[in-house]
């Protein structure tokens, strides 16, 4: 037997035309529906790797500003302690009288006392404040 020739106006065939075009409709709708649902859990993982990152770089901004405060407490207490230090001009000063009292050039008291025998060995006046 040969198959029934539908015309385009013919009800059965539009029905027929009508059921592909649903069927090719629903196919579509569930690729779409696949994809979405894919591209949900893409953006579900992006927002989960995103949260943890942000806390991540929180948590080192907190320890980054707690060490700069501490580096910050560590330089002023260094200021207080320069501070304390001498300046240029003063250890200059302090240089000057070293230089005048220059201890290498003081006698003990064993030289004084080798060089008192020798000036008494050589008679030599001893004089006083008066000039007695």
């Amino acid at each position: 037997m040969s198959e029934p020739q539908f015309t385009e106006t013919d009800p059965a065939y539009i029905i027929a035309d009508l059921n592909a075009r649903i069927r090719a409709l629903e196919s579509k709708y569930n690729i779409l529906t696949e994809r979405l649902l894919v591209i949900n859990q893409n953006m579900i993982e992006e927002y989960k790797k995103l949260m943890k990152e942000i806390r991540t770089i929180s948590s080192e901004t907190k320890k980054t500003s707690l060490g700069m405060s501490n580096t910050q407490d560590v330089i002023k207490d260094v200021v207080k302690e320069m501070r304390i230090f001498a300046k240029k001009d003063e250890v200059k000063i302090l240089e000057k009288y070293i230089d005048m009292l220059n201890i290498l050039k003081l006698v003990t008291d064993e030289q004084l006392e080798i060089r008192l025998e020798k000036f008494k060995l050589k008679d030599y006046p001893i004089k006083t404040e008066r000039g007695d």
